[in-house]
């Protein structure tokens, strides 16, 4: 099985692993374009362009440490930041206990975890917003979201971390969606 992700061309873009890819032959090439057709869509100024064009040229020189990673970037949010999702697909391994999809037990949260029943086009499933102090960043609190589902004989789990809190109240609706859209395909 594969996944597929009906997400909004809009605001979300696939971040490819390796060029040539979709048309593009470089990596650069594709973030000047994302970049590019970002500024045009959410006014960011010539700026906050080149800095969304230099995130991106990073973003695809880091390396993925497993198969079955996928990143997408969402673009347009309030803060002109972009904002990156993980999606795992992996087989299912039965002798992983599921609360470990959600990153649970969190030894070092700073509150309990807040874990919600989802439903999306893999079925029913959970996601987990956990609270960690890291003391790397000076003691901010950080926030991980991990939306979880063993279905089909495979696990995916969509990952999502930031320091902005507030902004974390905005995004989680569209997250939310971005995770329910995700189901399995045929290869």
């Amino acid at each position: 099985m594969t996944i597929k992700v009906d997400l909004d061309t809009d605001r979300w873009v696939y971040v490819p692993e390796g060029f040539p890819w979709n048309g593009y032959e470089t990596p650069e090439q594709w973030s000047r374009t994302v970049a590019r057709l970002a500024a045009e869509g959410f006014g960011y100024d010539a700026e906050e362009r080149g800095v969304l064009e230099r995130y991106l040229e990073r973003l695809l020189a880091y390396p993925r440490m497993t198969e079955g990673v996928h990143r997408f970037a969402l673009l347009g949010t309030p803060d002109k930041a972009l904002e990156l999702v993980q999606v795992v697909d992996a087989p299912t391994d039965e002798s992983m206990p599921e609360d470990l999809l959600l990153g649970l037990p969190e030894p070092d949260a700073t509150r309990e975890p807040e874990v919600t029943e989802v439903v999306g086009g893999l079925g029913p499933g959970r996601r987990a917003i956990r609270y960690t102090r890291a003391d790397e960043l000076g003691g901010d609190i950080v926030a991980s979201v991990n939306w979880a589902w063993r279905t089909g004989g495979s696990d995916v789990v969509v990952m999502y971390g930031t320091q902005n809190l507030v902004q974390l109240d905005d995004l989680l609706p569209v997250l939310d969606e971005f995770a329910a859209s995700i189901r399995l395909v045929e290869p």
